[in-house]
C-alpha cells in the first residue's frame, strides 16, 4: 500500500533553499552555477555508470573525476590517463543525458513536468551507451525494449499524474524508480531510464538528480523491488538522503567556483557593484540558519551532558581510574572554536563537503579516559562552503588520544546532518532527535568494543 499523503523527509526546504540559490548565482555568477550543475552531471554519470558496471572506478578517483571532467586534460589531472576511449564515451553521453534533462526543465512553464511515454522514449535513446560484457569482452547490441506508447508506460504515468499533485518530490521519484524498475519496459536499461525519469522528477521539483552511494545501493535495489508490498516509504526514504547529499556537496561547490574578472577594471567594477547593493533579503535570510543551529547546538549541549552523567554512573569506581567529561564550545568562542580544527576538517573531508568554521563554528565533546588511554566523542557544527550560504552541518566524530597523537579517527554519524535557512526550528529539532541518537549509540558501541 502506497501512502501518496505522507509528508515530506526535509525535501520540501531543501528545494525552496536551493531555488533561491540558483536565482542568487544566476545574477551574481551564472557561469559559476553551470560549472557546479556540470560537476553534477558529471557525478550521475559516473554513479550510473558504476552501478551498471560500465567502468570500474573507486570512490577517490570518482570525486577527481567529477571535479575535473572526462576529457583528456581532466583525466591525465587525475591519473586516469589510460581510460578506455569507449568507458569515456559512456560517461560523456550519460552526462550529456542529464544535462538535456536540466535544460528540458529550465525549458518548462508549468508546475509540474511532463513525464510522458515520448520523454522516456528519448531517455532510452540517449541513455543508449556504448557496452562491453565483462565477462566475454564482446559489444553489447542495444536493447530495444518497449514501444513509447505501450500500455504498461502509459499505467505508470497514469498513476503518477493522477496522485502527485500534492505528494512529496521524493515519493513521485520512488514511484519511477519502483515502477519502471518492476515493468522493465526498456529491457537491460530500464533501471537506467528510471533512475533519469526520477532525475527528471526531482529537477523539475527544485531538487537534484538521484545518485547513490555505494554503501546504499544494496538497499535502494531491495527498497526499490519491495515497495510493491511494503510501500514506497523505504524507498523514499533513500531518495531523500540522496538529496540531502547533494544538497551540501552543491552549496560547498558553489564557493570554488568563482567568476574572476580578467583585469583590473572588472575587478574594481565588481567592488563597486558589491558595496553599492548592499545585502541583499536573501543574504539577510541566511542568518536565520545561525539562529536555528545555535539553539540547535545549545539543546544538544542538554542532551550530551545527560548523556555524561549516565556514562559516568555506568563506568566511574573509587580507583579514579575511569572518568567522563563534557565540555563544550559556544557558537564562535574566540579560543575554543579551532580545538579541534583538524579532527572536523578530516571527517567532514571525507563526507564530501567543505566545512567553513570561519562563518560559524561550535562543539560539544565527551571525553572517556580509562587506563586503556583517552576517548573522544566530538559534535561538530559548522558552515558549508568557502562562502556562506545558509547552511550550517553537523557530523559526530569518535576519535582515540595518546601522548598528544590522535588515532582511530572515524565519522560515526551516517551523515551529516544539516541546517538550511528555510528551515524552522522545530522541524530542525526534531530532526536532530533523529539523527542523533543512532550516531551516539554507533560511537559509544566502537568505543565500547575497542576496551
Amino acid at each position: 500500500m502506497i501512502d501518496w499523503d505522507a509528508p515530506s523527509l526535509e525535501c520540501v526546504a531543501i528545494a525552496e533553499a536551493w531555488a533561491d540559490l540558483r536565482d542568487l548565482l544566476l545574477d551574481e555568477n551564472p557561469d559559476g552555477l553551470a560549472a557546479v550543475e556540470a560537476r553534477m552531471a558529471r557525478e550521475w554519470a559516473l554513479d550510473l555508470a558504476s552501478a551498471d558496471h560500465l567502468v570500474d572506478v573507486d570512490r577517490s578517483l570518482a570525486f577527481r573525476l567529477a571535479a575535473n571532467g572526462f576529457d583528456a586534460a581532466g583525466r591525465d589531472a587525475v591519473g586516469a590517463g589510460s581510460m578506455a576511449q569507449w568507458q569515456v564515451d559512456v560517461l560523456s553521453g550519460l552526462q550529456e543525458a542529464l544535462l538535456w534533462l536540466l535544460d528540458r526543465v529550465d525549458e518548462e512553464d508549468h508546475e509540474h513536468p511532463v513525464v510522458d511515454p515520448e520523454l522516456l522514449g528519448e531517455l532510452q535513446h540517449r541513455l543508449q551507451v556504448p557496452e562491453i560484457d565483462p565477462a566475454t569482452g564482446d559489444w553489447v547490441s542495444p536493447d530495444p525494449g518497449a514501444e513509447p506508447g505501450s500500455d504498461g508506460l502509459r499505467q505508470v504515468i497514469d498513476v503518477l499524474v493522477a496522485r502527485t499533485d500534492d505528494s512529496a518530490p521524493e515519493l513521485a521519484a520512488a514511484w519511477l524508480v519502483h515502477s519502471l524498475g518492476r515493468l522493465r519496459p526498456f529491457g537491460r536499461i530500464s533501471d537506467r531510464v528510471a533512475r533519469a525519469a526520477a532525475s527528471y522528477w526531482l529537477m523539475a521539483a527544485d531538487l537534484f538528480p538521484l545518485t547513490v552511494r555505494r554503501e546504499d545501493r544494496n538497499a535502494f535495489s531491495d527498497a526499490a523491488a519491495a515497495a510493491g508490498s511494503d510501500g514506497l516509504a523505504g524507498l523514499s526514504h533513500l531518495v531523500a538522503t540522496s538529496q540531502r547529499r547533494s544538497f551540501l556537496q552543491a552549496v560547498s561547490a558553489l564557493g570554488r567556483v568563482p567568476a574572476e574578472p580578467d583585469d583590473l577594471t572588472g575587478v574594481i567594477s565588481e567592488i563597486s557593484d558589491q558595496f553599492r547593493a548592499g545585502p541583499s533579503s536573501l543574504r539577510r535570510r541566511f542568518a536565520e540558519a545561525v539562529t536555528v543551529a545555535t539553539e540547535v547546538f545549545w539543546h544538544a549541549k542538554g542532551r550530551i551532558a545527560g548523556i555524561e552523567s549516565d556514562l559516568g554512573e555506568a563506568i566511574e569506581d573509587d580507583s579514579g581510574e575511569r572518568r567522563v567529561f563534557a565540555d563544550y564550545s559556544p557558537p564562535d568562542h574566540p579560543e575554543r572554536r579551532s580545538w579541534h580544527r583538524k579532527q572536523v576538517i578530516d571527517g567532514v573531508r571525507r563526507q564530501g563537503y567543505f566545512a567553513n568554521l570561519r562563518n560559524y563554528s561550535a562543539w560539544n565533546r565527551i571525553g572517556l579516559d580509562t587506563p586503556n588511554g583517552r576517548s573522544e566523542i566530538l559534535l561538530s557544527f559548522h558552515a558549508v562552503g568557502q562562502s556562506f550560504r545558509g547552511v550550517i552541518a553537523a557530523i559526530l566524530i569518535f576519535y582515540r588520544k595518546r601522548g598528544g597523537e590522535i588515532y582511530d579517527h572515524q565519522v560515526v554519524s551516517r551523515e551529516p546532518f544539516q541546517i538550511n535557512f528555510r528551515d524552522t526550528l522545530p522541524v530542525a529539532r526534531k530532526r536532530f532527535e533523529t539523527w542523533l541518537d543512532p550516531a551516539m549509540r554507533s560511537a559509544l558501541e566502537v568505543w565500547r568494543r575497542s576496551e
